[in-house]
C-alpha cells in the first residue's frame, strides 16, 4: 500500500465531509489523480466485498461513504500501521539519507545508501545531488572525503533545524512515524515505544503539561538528538548576546531532561549545553503556566505586556479582559521564548487559512513584534506570529448570552492550544446558537467532560485516545464559507434540530439547472453558498471594514503644524476632528492624559487614541506633520514628527485601515511625500496610489 493510498484514507477517514476538491487540495493531486486514487481504493474495498466509495456528481462533489466502508478504511489503516513493510517516495528517501548522515557515524559510504534504502546507485546518486542542493538553501554542505565519506558541515543550530523541520512536517503530512520507526529499527536506535513511556511517566512525576500536538514530534526529535550527542559532535550553539540561558538549569523542565538522559545509557558525554537545548525543546511544546513562581515568570511576564501594549498602541484596540488575554498569552508565549532563542522550528497547519481570515490581525501582529524579534537576532517566523494572531483574535470574538434551557451540549476539542480552541469555539456559538457549549478543552483532558456532551467538534488533526458513543465533527480551527455550510447541514442532520429556515443550496441549484445551463457549476456554488450564509449571519456594525481612504480625507490632515509641546502637537492633530465631528474634546484630552510610552509605535511616528467612550463619534485617522520635530521621551524613537490621530468607535472596524497603515510606515517615500507635500490632497492620492 503505498503513500498515496494511505493519504486517501487518512482524508477519508478523519474528515466529516470530504469531497473530491478537499482530496485535490490536501494531496496535491490533479483531479484525474484524484480520482484514479479512489478507484485504487475501491478495488481494495471490492475485494473484501466492501461497499465502494463513490462522488456525487452535483457541486461541491461530496464523497459518499457508507459507515461500514468508513469502517473498513480504518481497519486498512491500522493494518498498514502495523505492517513492516514501507514503500519509500523520493521524499521519503531524502530524509532517510540526511538522518543517516544526522546520526554522525564514523564512516558513511556510497553503499550505506544502496543498502539501506535498496535503491540502485544511479538512484542514490541523484537522491545525493538533489539533498546536497536542498541543504545549501540552509547553509548546510554535503561533503564527502576518503576518511569520513559522507557528513554535515555548516552550522550546528542549521543541522539540527533542519531535522526538526523534517520531523514536523512528516508527521504532520503523513500522520504517522513509518518513515522514522523504520530508520529507528535499521540503525538500532532507542525503541519508540520506550521513550514515549519513559517521557509520559517523567512528565507526569515533574508536572509538565505538554501540548498533544508536539509530543509525538518530541519523542522522534530526542531519539535523533540524542544519537548524535552520543556520537561526539562538538556543538557550537552560539545565541545572540542578549540571550541569557542562565535561568534554565533553574527550571524543572532541566530536571526533567536530566532524569530522561540517566534512563539511558552513554549519556554522559552529553555537554551541558545540549542539555539545556533538549531542555528548551521541552518547553517549546509545553504550557506556560502564570501562576508557577519559576526564574523566568517576570521575563516572560515583562515580555507578554510588552506585546499587548505595543498591540494597543499599533491596532487603536482596547483589550477588555486583559488580566485573561495576558494569562492565554503568557501560556503560549513561554514555549515560544525557548523555540525562539535556540531557532527550533514550529508547524503551524492553519497559518495560510490565519493569514488570510485575519489578514489586519496578522499584519498588525509582524509589526507588533518587530522590536521581540531584536532579542533574538532573528525575524519571529510566520508560523509563530500566526499562532499568536490566534490568540488576539479569539480576543475580539463577543459572547452572546444565551437562555438556560433544556438543550443539546457540544464540546470542542482542539490539540494546539487555547488560541485555535477559542477561535473554533467563538464561531461554533455563533452558527449553532440552539446548542450549549460547554469549555473548550485541549485533547490532553478531552476525556474528562466527553461524557457530558452530545456532540463533539474537534480539529482535523486531533487524535481522540478513543472513539466517543457521541456524533464526531472535524473541522479546521478557522473554517471556509463552504465549510460553515456543510458543517451546520450535517449537524442539524445528526442532532435531528430544526435549521430555522436555512436555504439548502443543493435543492437550489437543482431547480436553476432545470432551467439553464450552468457553465460554471462550482463557481455559482460557491456564491450561493456565500450569499446564503451572509444572510443568515448578516454583518454586525463591528464586522465592517474600513480600509485607510474611508478613514482620512483632505479635511483632517495638517501639514507643517507648529507646536511647542507633545500635547500641543497631539491638540492640534485632533483639531480638525473635533471640527469635522470626528471626537468629542473630551476624547483629545484623555488621549493626552492616558498616553504611554508605547504612542510613539516606531522611528519618528506617534499613534494616540483612547477607548471609543472617551468621545469617539465616528472612525477616522487624522494626520499632523510638525514643522519641527518634538522630543516625547522615548530615546529610540525620538523625535517625533507625524503624528497620526486615531478614532474608533469599536474594536474591530478599523483593523484593515491600521494594516495598510503599516504598510505605509515601512514606505519611505511616504515620509518623504509628506515632508514635501504641499496639500492634503497630494497627500490623498498618494495614499490612494499606494494602497
Amino acid at each position: 500500500m503505498d503513500h498515496d493510498l494511505i493519504s486517501l484514507m487518512q482524508i477519508l477517514s478523519t474528515n466529516s465531509f470530504p469531497t473530491l476538491k478537499d482530496i485535490e487540495t490536501t494531496t496535491n493531486a490533479t483531479r484525474r489523480q484524484a480520482m484514479y486514487r479512489i478507484e485504487k481504493l475501491n478495488k481494495l474495498l471490492k475485494a473484501e466485498n466492501i461497499p465502494a466509495v463513490t462522488v456525487s456528481s452535483a457541486p461541491p462533489r461530496e464523497i459518499l461513504i457508507s459507515e461500514e466502508t468508513l469502517a473498513a478504511i480504518k481497519r486498512l489503516l491500522e493494518e498498514s500501521s502495523a505492517s513492516h513493510a514501507y514503500y519509500f517516495s523520493k521524499k521519503d528517501r531524502l530524509i532517510y539519507m540526511y538522518l543517516l548522515l544526522f546520526i554522525n557515524l564514523d564512516y558513511v559510504s556510497l553503499n550505506h545508501f544502496i543498502g539501506s534504502l535498496k535503491c540502485s546507485r544511479s538512484t542514490v546518486l541523484s537522491d545525493l545531488k538533489e539533498l546536497k542542493q536542498v541543504l545549501e538553501k540552509d547553509g548546510i554542505e554535503l561533503c564527502n572525503n576518503r576518511t569520513r565519506g559522507y557528513y554535515l558541515m555548516g552550522s550546528e543550530i542549521e543541522i539540527r533545524r533542519f531535522m526538526i523541520w523534517e520531523v514536523i512536517c512528516t508527521l504532520s503530512d503523513k500522520q504517522n512515524g513509518k518513515i522514522f520507526d523504520a530508520f529507528i529499527n535499521d540503525f538500532g536506535l532507542n525503541i519508540f515505544d520506550y521513550s514515549r513511556q519513559v517521557i509520559t511517566e517523567l512528565a507526569a512525576q515533574w508536572k509538565i503539561r505538554l501540548v498533544e500536538a508536539r509530543l509525538l514530534e518530541f519523542i522522534y526529535i530526542f531519539i535523533f538528538l540524542k544519537a548524535r550527542m552520543q556520537s561526539g559532535v562538538k556543538a557550537d550553539l552560539s545565541l545572540p548576546p542578549m540571550i541569557e540561558t542562565d535561568v534554565i538549569p533553574t527550571l524543572k523542565e532541566y530536571a526533567f531532561t536530566k532524569d530522561l538522559l540517566n534512563r539511558y545509557e552513554d549519556t554522559d558525554q552529553i555537554t551541558e549545553s545540549d542539555i539545556k537545548y533538549i531542555t528548551s525543546w521541552i518547553l517549546g511544546i509545553s504550557y506556560g503556566n502564570i501562576n508557577e513562581d519559576t526564574k523566568d515568570n517576570a521575563l516572560i511576564s515583562g515580555i507578554a505586556r510588552n506585546i499587548m501594549q505595543r498591540f494597543e498602541a499599533i491596532s487603536g484596540v482596547h483589550l477588555g479582559d486583559s488580566d485573561k488575554m495576558f494569562v492565554q498569552l503568557y501560556a503560549h508565549l513561554r514555549p515560544a521564548y525557548y523555540r525562539l532563542i535556540f531557532h527550533l522550528p514550529i508547524f503551524n497547519p492553519i497559518c495560510a487559512t490565519v493569514k488570510n481570515e485575519y489578514w489586519e490581525l496578522f499584519q498588525l501582529m509582524v509589526e507588533t513584534m518587530k522590536p521581540i524579534a531584536v532579542l533574538f537576532n532573528r525575524k519571529i517566523p510566520e508560523d509563530e506570529i500566526a499562532y499568536l494572531t490566534m490568540h488576539f483574535a479569539a480576543a475580539f470574538a463577543e459572547k452572546k448570552n444565551s437562555e438556560e434551557t433544556s438543550r443539546k451540549k457540544a464540546l470542542v476539542i482542539c490539540s494546539n492550544g487555547v488560541g485555535s480552541s477559542t477561535i473554533l469555539y467563538n464561531e461554533l456559538t455563533r452558527l449553532f446558537p440552539e446548542l450549549d457549549f460547554l469549555p473548550p478543552l485541549d485533547s490532553s483532558h478531552a476525556g474528562d467532560s466527553r461524557l457530558g456532551a452530545d456532540i463533539i467538534f474537534t480539529t482535523n488533526y486531533t487524535p481522540l485516545a478513543e472513539e466517543p458513543s457521541v456524533p464526531v465533527v472535524r473541522v479546521n480551527p478557522v473554517m471556509s464559507i463552504n465549510e460553515r455550510r456543510k458543517i451546520t447541514h450535517q449537524v442539524y442532520q445528526w442532532l435531528g434540530i430544526s435549521s430555522q429556515g436555512q436555504p439548502d443550496v443543493d435543492i437550489v441549484m437543482d431547480i436553476i439547472a432545470k432551467y439553464t445551463d450552468i457553465r460554471e457549476k462550482d463557481s455559482l456554488y460557491g456564491e450561493l453558498t456565500a450569499h446564503f450564509y451572509e444572510t443568515q449571519f448578516p454583518d454586525a456594525p463591528e464586522d465592517i471594514k474600513l480600509h485607510l481612504t474611508d478613514m482620512i480625507w483632505p479635511e483632517i490632515i495638517s501639514l507643517d503644524l507648529e507646536a511647542a509641546t507633545p500635547e500641543e502637537a497631539i491638540r492640534k492633530t485632533y483639531e480638525p476632528m473635533v471640527r469635522q465631528h470626528c471626537v468629542l474634546p473630551s476624547y483629545v484630552e484623555e488621549c493626552i492624559r492616558t498616553s504611554t510610552r508605547y504612542m510613539v509605535i516606531t522611528k519618528h511616528v506617534a499613534l494616540p487614541h483612547a477607548k471609543p467612550e472617551a468621545g469617539a463619534i465616528t472612525c477616522g485617522l487624522g494626520i499632523g506633520v510638525l514643522k519641527t520635530p518634538l522630543t516625547f521621551g522615548i530615546p529610540e524613537n525620538d523625535p517625533v514628527k507625524y503624528i497620526f490621530a486615531l478614532s474608533a468607535v469599536n474594536n474591530s472596524s478599523h483593523l484593515c485601515a491600521m494594516a495598510e497603515l503599516i504598510h505605509l510606515f515601512n514606505d519611505q517615500n511616504f515620509y518623504q511625500l509628506l515632508d514635501n507635500a504641499h496639500s492634503s490632497q497630494e497627500v490623498m492620492e498618494y495614499i490612494r496610489d499606494h494602497l
